[in-house]
């Protein structure tokens, strides 16, 4: 059963839909079909270019690139808020495959994984979270791919805004527009060991705002599990700014700019392997 937040708001549901003719861009995200974030990005994409939309049928955050091996899968055509997606009970990462080999008959430019709601910056955050985890996914896959998210502000936290609500969508519009902009940059330039990209944007960000490329921080973020007798609750704590290193995505965002982070797949870098290397000829 598909978890919609607003049953006033019912999506009409079909099943006959391969295969899809070209799509440019493959689109998903790890809050779910109803985030205001992606249904806007959606619809923003959807202006210039074919799009797709394979998305989770309910929220997967803070579930990396896990892919599902023990349950069966199953995908539903709908379409909600007056966008065309696929449903998929699985994970951000699972509607990547899916939607590359199951889905389109051609493999897309580029795939998009948000609007995250709220920020993904760090090392620690960026390996945890399902939104980067999908973009992660797309670049194994050799599709470049873009993580898109943006900061949420304490104070509509606190109010316990529905990002869930259609009539919230309006809060993603520039970060919408922001991250049209670009992909489209990315899309028609040549960008040698880049294999994806994160893009941070502050909550208040324009079309002028500027833009930094960064590097993520290396802050870890603390004590993610709290103990309640025997049992324990997950609970991310907030991000800290401070011990900021120039050129980092945190520092980037405090200073009210847009971070882009490009990044690869490898994990060694040439000069780590070189002082391993040379370790371990003496001392083997």
């Amino acid at each position: 059963m598909f978890n919609n937040h607003h049953s006033h708001r019912k999506a009409s549901l079909s099943t006959c839909f391969f295969p899809l003719p070209m799509t440019e861009i493959l689109v998903t995200n790890d809050d779910g079909y109803t985030s205001a974030g992606f249904v806007t990005l959606v619809k923003e994409l959807s202006k210039n270019y074919s799009v797709t939309a394979v998305v989770p049928d309910r929220g997967r955050s803070w579930i990396g690139k896990a892919i599902t091996t023990k349950k069966e899968l199953k995908i539903k055509k709908i379409t909600y808020d007056g966008v065309e997606m696929f449903l998929l009970n699985g994970t951000p990462a699972d509607c990547v495959q899916i939607g590359l080999y199951d889905i389109v008959t051609h493999r897309p430019k580029i795939i998009i994984s948000g609007i995250n709601i709220g920020l993904n910056i760090g090392q620690a955050r960026t390996l945890s979270s399902g939104t980067i985890g999908a973009a992660i996914e797309g670049a194994i896959d050799g599709v470049r791919s873009i993580a898109s998210s943006l900061s949420i502000p304490v104070t509509l936290r606190d109010k316990k805004t529905d990002f869930y609500s259609p009539k919230n969508n309006m809060l993603f519009e520039n970060a919408a527009k922001i991250t049209t902009k670009a992909t489209t940059i990315i899309m028609n330039k040549a960008f040698s060991d880049v294999d994806l990209f994160s893009l941070n944007i502050p909550f208040d960000a324009t079309m002028t705002t500027p833009l930094e490329t960064t590097s993520l921080f290396s802050t870890r973020y603390g004590r993610l599990f709290h103990r309640k007798g025997n049992k324990f609750f997950h609970s991310t704590p907030p991000i800290q700014y401070k011990n900021m290193v120039e050129g980092s995505d945190l520092k980037a965002l405090n200073e009210g700019k847009i971070s882009l982070t490009p990044m690869n797949l490898s994990f060694s870098a040439p000069q780590l392997i070189t002082n391993v290397e040379q370790t371990f000829e003496k001392e083997w």
